[in-house]
């Protein structure tokens, strides 16, 4: 969890925790500086908001408190000498330390880590947009249903070190990058950094889900997609050996990611002792559902919406049979192998277009940290120059330093690297699930791309990944 640090006197100060208290979509972690009781409600005091009583101005007393690591701090004083202090002591103490300052002086600081909020601009830019044939400012203009949004990008954000091109625009578009106070208009080829802010317009509703994708910290998986892991066990369908290995593969996966419950859905439910095994599943976060009327697996899309679900368990039989139907889920998919999961030895993503592994490659990276596997990215039969190719690798050595994952890249130059996993157990396939996945798999036959002829390395576990 991030920590900002607030430091605050005024009564403006205190509606401005208050505003942040109630805010349901604030994660972060605040403690809040003070030396004037009337400035703060104590009672806002929680997990996430803690207090401190002392003087801000003083360079010791701030010192104690900033051993700890903030990523911003935020100054809001009713007296410019103050606010002016505390920016001093902010700065000798961390030189690079992002601070934002409620401006109610027009105050001048040279600083590129440092945002003004000047009240008066503000203001007035409102006020103007109100004039006759006045042009309205960006925040001001549209329906003023939020289909206008600007949002930062942390350092761990899945966003973060990736091109434009490769993240799914549906009912948005990324328009403006802002960068080290100067604007970038939106290209394919802009790489996106940490701190950028960017600029999106759509529908409202999706750009919350943006806002959400974008904040995501590493080793959330399987959030931005959901909070929650679902295995699919059909019992007339697979045997008792195959049930057991899902359910061991689930509930492994469980203990090992970020996940706050796994749901086990059971269709044609038969009272064999597989039954009761199942039955006893059912504590704490985890939960089994028998389903003893619907028989077709296209009916749990209610249910997944509703459960947040973030990562779908199935059979290889199943997969094969509906990720048309899975395809339009745009979750995950960990589709089983002939071995148990516990025998997983490293994971592999293999790729002749690197644009496809891009688009996962941050959810892969976060995914492989958590589960503790050794990661080889083997690229063949690449249509890019050199340039391009070293291009790609910056950006992957870049991604993996940030989520403090080694990637090994390896280039197959005259031999297909899916000739060389193909026949082994042990392996996790990392796939990026698109339309090459989708059609029967006898089409695909003369096909070269990597993505295209995934079901040659059927016999390990893959775990399809849809792009963000």
């Amino acid at each position: 969890m991030n920590k900002i640090l607030l430091l605050a006197d005024g009564i403006f100060a205190k509606d401005f925790l208050r505003k942040i208290h109630s805010n349901k979509t604030f994660k972060e972690s605040l403690s809040v500086v003070y030396y004037n009781d009337e400035s703060v409600d104590l009672e806002l005091e929680n997990e996430q908001i803690s207090f401190y009583k002392f003087d801000p101005t003083s360079l010791v007393k701030l010192e104690n408190l900033l051993k700890e690591e903030f990523h911003q701090a935020i100054i809001y004083m009713k007296e410019e000498a103050d606010m002016l202090a505390c920016y001093k002591n902010l700065r000798k103490l961390h030189p690079r330390l992002n601070i934002v300052i409620m401006d109610l002086w027009n105050s001048q600081i040279d600083d590129n880590f440092c945002e003004m909020i000047n009240v008066y601009d503000t203001l007035n830019t409102r006020l103007t947009g109100c004039l006759d044939n006045m042009p309205s400012m960006a925040q001001f203009i549209g329906l003023g249903q939020g289909e206008i949004m600007e949002v930062k990008i942390p350092a761990g954000s899945s966003f973060a070190y990736r091109h434009i091109s490769s993240i799914s625009q549906k009912r948005f578009k990324i328009v403006m990058v802002y960068r080290n106070n100067e604007f970038i208009l939106a290209r394919p080829g802009l790489i996106l950094m940490p701190n950028d802010s960017i600029l999106i317009v759509g529908d409202p509703k999706v750009l919350q889900s943006v806002f959400t994708n974008v904040k995501t910290s590493l080793g959330r998986f399987p959030s931005p997609f959901g909070d929650n892991i679902l295995c699919i066990i059909d019992m007339k369908k697979m045997s008792e050996f195959a049930i057991e290995k899902l359910i061991f593969a689930s509930l492994l996966l469980h203990a090992r990611i970020n996940s706050k419950k796994l749901y086990f859905k059971v269709i044609n439910p038969t009272l064999t002792p597989m039954y009761y095994k199942l039955k006893a599943l059912h504590k704490n976060s985890i939960e089994v559902i028998f389903d003893y009327e619907s028989t077709n697996v296209k009916d749990i899309k209610p249910f997944v919406e509703n459960t947040s679900i973030g990562l779908l368990i199935v059979e290889d039989y199943l997969f094969e049979k509906e990720k048309s139907f899975l395809f339009t889920l745009k979750i995950p998919v960990l589709k089983a192998g002939k071995g148990d999961f516990a025998d997983l030895k490293s994971s592999v993503v293999l790729s002749s277009n690197f644009e496809d592994v891009e688009g996962i490659a941050s959810i892969m990276l976060d995914l492989n940290k958590q589960i503790q596997l050794g990661l080889a990215l083997y690229y063949y039969d690449l249509k890019l120059n050199k340039a391009e190719i070293f291009e790609y690798h910056q950006y992957f050595e870049s991604l993996s330093k940030l989520h403090d994952e080694k990637l090994l890249l390896i280039e197959e130059k005259e031999h297909n690297p899916i000739n060389k996993f193909s026949y082994k157990q042990n392996v996790l396939h990392f796939v990026p699930f698109n339309e090459k996945i989708l059609g029967s798999n006898f089409n695909k036959i003369l096909k070269t791309d990597l993505n295209t002829i995934y079901y040659k390395m059927s016999k390990n576990y893959q775990l399809f990944i849809p792009s963000l």
